[in-house]
């Protein structure tokens, strides 16, 4: 496919590309399904979280939650526990075991992001490194704004 000429359809299309490269890499490292991984490595940023608030966090179905999490639960990777300050909910956690893995498959997918560089010129780096901060800001502008508007709507 050729590269689009629209800077929006630019960052969709390297967006693709990146999402499909680093679940290649997932499931060849952890044989884990896409949502397990999801699940493991949101988890080793944000421990403790519930069942509900990892689906918002991840904007995925509750039901592929539910599934990814009481397979890793199985798997001895992630353990329940009662919510402290809400006795209907149950608070995600990694258990040890549960850590090494979400840690492994982190290293596994930094390295692969790592060595997309080996691809771009040393020259560029700085560059791109410039652009994707300012993706990231717009990204992180434009989720707190959606936050916002959902608070002011309920």
């Amino acid at each position: 496919m050729p590269i689009p000429d629209d800077p929006a359809l630019m960052v969709r299309e390297l967006s693709r590309l990146f999402v499909r490269s680093q679940r290649a890499q997932s499931a060849s490292v952890d044989g884990a399904s896409n949502v397990q991984c999801h699940v493991l490595t949101e988890l080793l940023r944000v421990d403790g979280l519930t069942q509900q608030a990892l689906a918002e966090r991840l904007s995925l179905d509750k039901a592929w939650i539910s599934r990814a999490v009481e397979s890793l639960v199985s798997d001895g990777v992630v353990q329940k526990s009662p919510h402290e300050s809400d006795g209907r909910s149950m608070k995600l956690s990694l258990t040890a075991l549960g850590r090494i893995r979400a840690e492994k498959l982190e290293q596994t997918l930094n390295a692969h992001a790592i060595r997309m560089f080996e691809h771009i010129p040393s020259e560029q780096h700085a560059q791109i490194h410039d652009a994707l901060a300012i993706l990231i800001e717009a990204l992180q502008d434009s989720q707190k704004q959606l936050e916002q508007e959902q608070q002011e709507a309920a």
